[in-house]
């Protein structure tokens, strides 16, 4: 784990709303190739996975699921954009695998016992070209 600061990061997004689960992903891979059509897909780009509600408090038919790409520059795109909340994060390393993924949520409260977590922000999923290609993501916990 390492403590990241996160300041002025912009996105542009697609969102979802309903039950969490496998169309999540479906949203992304329909966000990515929105990306690669319009020339917004590179080795630079960043992606984010964030759902926006806690499921054991919010009623699926309200959950939503926000996936966004992260904006260094000026572009030319039709989707809304938003800014992430500053602050800082703890920045969890996880092999990109569902078993591992799954993993990390089921032990989550094991993790970040000792943090001082801020439950008022999302916990931001975080995808990079080059942590992709080595088969890892990485989970952003809000600290206060």
């Amino acid at each position: 784990m390492i403590i990241e600061e996160f300041e002025n990061i912009k996105i542009a997004y697609m969102r979802r709303i309903g039950e969490y689960g496998k169309e999540n992903n479906e949203l992304m891979e329909t966000f990515k190739t929105y990306l690669k059509q319009h020339i917004l897909f590179d080795e630079d780009t960043i992606l984010l996975g964030i759902a926006l509600d806690n499921p054991a408090e919010t009623p699926t038919s309200m959950q939503k699921y926000d996936v966004g790409i992260v904006i260094t520059k000026e572009v030319d795109c039709a989707l809304p954009t938003r800014k992430i909340a500053n602050g800082r994060y703890a920045i969890f390393e996880v092999s990109h695998t569902k078993e591992d993924v799954m993993c990390f949520w089921k032990n989550i409260h094991k993790l970040i016992t000792d943090l001082p977590v801020d439950t008022s922000k999302p916990i931001i999923e975080r995808y990079s070209n080059s942590k992709v290609n080595s088969h890892l993501c990485e989970f952003c916990i809000p600290l206060k």
